[in-house]
């Protein structure tokens, strides 16, 4: 197939990397646009202005990895607010995931360094490691006294949930807000099936199953707009290490 350097295929292109969990390795047509938007120019104008015009800005793009996006601001249609998350879980809940999903980007990334070397393969994570990385951070956000201005206060009720939750429960009720591993096997599903995530490898324990990241992740961590949250969260990982 050859494709052609139109608008019509600049916005086929966007359209499937709005798909995370797509990859070019399996999709021939993606990787042809991908390679047409490397080598033309004007092909290249034509997918920034699509992504523009759709309130979207590009964070990569590879024939490997696919082209990445995510919205360009916070009142882009695309982008994920508390409310959006979930339908029937109470606003503690849907705080307690936001943690979550920081504390498990953190447990991969430790330190910034890790974030932007590209050629740092982070390590798998447990469901064990996240789990007491969110604690940590959870303790830390209700003990400090003078909060960054950066940090939600709507996300305060999260870190109280946390901080009160059991560990785990038994494991006939997987997945559940009721308590600290159940949030974080939420978060993970949840960032598997948007193409941030991996299941490295399952367990009968739950809590013993290992996750990788993608590379998605890692270029939207360094966009991360809660930058302060996840510093906090990086530090409560190295001093859970230290402890």
């Amino acid at each position: 197939m050859n494709v052609e350097p139109t608008v019509r295929n600049a916005a086929r292109l966007t359209y499937k990397a709005l798909h995370a969990t797509l990859s070019p390795i399996n999709d021939s047509e993606y990787r042809e646009l991908l390679a047409l938007c490397r080598a033309d120019p004007t092909f290249r104008r034509y997918v920034e202005d699509v992504a523009a015009g759709m309130e979207l800005q590009i964070l990569d793009l590879s024939e490997q990895r696919g082209l990445i996006v995510v919205p360009a601001s916070k009142d882009s249609r695309f982008a994920v607010r508390l409310t959006d998350i979930r339908s029937g879980m109470t606003p503690d809940q849907k705080a307690a995931l936001v943690l979550a999903h920081i504390a498990i980007a953190a447990a991969f990334f430790p330190t910034t360094d890790g974030l932007d070397d590209d050629n740092y393969s982070p390590p798998p994570a447990s469901v064990a490691t996240c789990r007491d990385t969110l604690y940590a951070l959870a303790r830390r956000l209700k003990e400090t006294s003078d909060l960054p201005p950066d940090v939600p206060p709507e996300l305060a009720p999260g870190w109280e949930t946390i901080s009160a939750l059991p560990v785990a429960i038994p494991s006939g009720q997987r997945a559940s807000h009721a308590s600290v591993v159940g949030v974080v096997k939420i978060a993970l599903n949840q960032m598997s099936q948007n193409g941030l995530v991996r299941l490295d490898r399952d367990a009968e324990d739950e809590a013993a199953a290992t996750y990788t990241p993608t590379f998605r992740l890692r270029v939207q961590l360094r966009e991360l707009a809660l930058r302060r949250l996840y510093e906090m969260a990086q530090l409560a990982t190295t001093e859970r290490k230290a402890a």
